[in-house]
C-alpha cells in the first residue's frame, strides 16, 4: 500500500493573498496508518465564515478520490464550532475519549469515505 502524500496546506484570501489559516491531513498518531487525521485552523477573525467547512470539503473529496476510506478528527469537547464543522462533513463521534485535564478532554470522530462511492 502506497499512502498518498499527508500535508497541510495553506488557506489564503483571495483579494489580499494573506495566509488565514490551514486544512489538511496529517499521520493519526491513535489509529491505523492508512486512516489519517482531517486537520484545520483558522485566524479567529475569519470565524463563524464558512471556511472551514469549504477548505476541508475539497481535501475530503481529495482524500476519497486518492483511495482512503476513512478519515478521523479529534476535537476537544469545549470547540463546538469545529464539532458542527465535523458533523456538516459527514464526520460521526464515537465513544472514543482522550482526557486532558490541562487543555480538556478531546473526543474521537470518524468519517468512512467508501460508502460515499
Amino acid at each position: 500500500y502506497v499512502q498518498p502524500r499527508l500535508g497541510l496546506l495553506a488557506a489564503v484570501r483571495k483579494d489580499s493573498r494573506e495566509v488565514i489559516g490551514y486544512c489538511g491531513l496529517i499521520a493519526n498518531a491513535h489509529g491505523q496508518e492508512d486512516e489519517p487525521e482531517l486537520a484545520y485552523e483558522f485566524l479567529r477573525r475569519e470565524w463563524g465564515r464558512g471556511l472551514a467547512t469549504e477548505a476541508a470539503s475539497a481535501v475530503l473529496e481529495w482524500a476519497e478520490s486518492s483511495g482512503y476510506t476513512r478519515l478521523w478528527a479529534t476535537i476537544r469537547d469545549w470547540n463546538t464550532a469545529s464539532q458542527q464543522v465535523a458533523s456538516k462533513l459527514g464526520f460521526v463521534v464515537t465513544s472514543r475519549i482522550e482526557p486532558n485535564a490541562e487543555h480538556g478532554d478531546s473526543r474521537f470522530y470518524r468519517r468512512d469515505l467508501e460508502s460515499d462511492r
